[in-house]
């Protein structure tokens, strides 16, 4: 691997080789890889084993899998009336919708609640695992300037 393999973000260990790039073909495989597990628990699994994926199931997980860029993007969007500038929040509602550490609160904090696993929010886990598949990462907040 050449120098320009190195992530330019992360710096560099005490020892060993430097991190990948968050462009890496490698880790972006490996979120694809996460993706496509997400797909056959909440589809093939589901459906083909358990035989519960009924259509209000269907429709549950669906809404999940777009959830968080209807939680983000509608308000952002409102917001910003079609300016090509975010708000100054913008990033940070993304990032609480697109994070692994809020999925996974509210995904225990539901199944501990209802006393069952909510299948249908692994879909926003699967939409979180496409995005970093598909290059798309947590939002950086909003540089100011100097007035």
């Amino acid at each position: 691997m050449g120098p320009d393999v190195a992530s330019s973000d992360a710096p560099a260990p005490p020892w060993g080789p430097g991190f990948l790039r968050l462009t890496s073909a490698w880790y972006r495989a490996e979120y694809a890889a996460a993706t496509m597990a997400i797909l056959l628990i909440v589809f093939g699994w589901r459906w083909l084993l358990l035989r519960d994926l009924s259509g209000t199931q269907l429709l549950l997980t669906v809404f999940w899998a777009i959830w968080p860029d209807i939680a983000a993007f509608v308000p952002i969007g409102l917001a910003s009336r079609g300016g090509k500038d975010w708000p100054s929040w913008g990033p940070t509602l993304y990032n609480l919708a697109h994070n692994f550490l809020v999925w996974g609160a509210v995904f225990v904090g539901w199944s501990y609640l209802t006393g069952e696993i909510a299948w249908p929010l692994l879909a926003w886990a699967g939409h979180i695992t496409a995005d970093r598949a598909a290059g798309y990462y947590l939002r950086a907040p909003p540089v100011r300037s100097a007035a």
